[in-house]
């Protein structure tokens, strides 16, 4: 692991978590989880929820992972969670939105309050 080259940044719901596709995101102990394929942002309030992080070379599978006190230094991300903390996180193919089971799934697996979207049809998850 490389040493940080800059002072780490707080992710926020300002934060345009999508400029990181294809860097590293490492998990809380410092190991790598990864690279950023895609973001899911809350469908209402556009804010960063949810990181889809591919976790081989050769598979398409990407793992759900929540942007909550998610930290960003110049090279990766890192994530607030260890590594048996996103074992049995819901996945996800490339450009699959997920079902409204699926988003319930994620916010559970994390400890999130899941709300329904307000608009009827509508996905609180949403890739941008």
């Amino acid at each position: 692991m490389q040493e940080d080259t800059g002072e780490a940044t707080l992710m926020s719901a300002a934060a345009n978590v999508g400029d990181w596709r294809g860097h590293d995101v490492c998990l809380s102990g410092g190991n790598k989880l990864g690279k950023l394929e895609d973001v899911y942002y809350d469908g209402e309030t556009n804010e960063p929820l949810v990181l889809c992080v591919r976790t081989g070379t050769l598979s398409r599978t990407q793992v759900l992972v929540a942007v909550r006190d998610a930290v960003a230094v110049p090279d990766r991300l890192t994530v607030a969670w260890s590594a048996e903390d996103v074992e049995g996180a819901p996945t996800t193919e490339p450009g699959e939105e997920l079902s409204a089971e699926d988003e319930q799934r994620v916010f559970r697996h994390y400890g999130m309050d899941y709300k329904s979207p307000t608009t009827p049809g509508s996905r609180r998850l949403v890739r941008r």
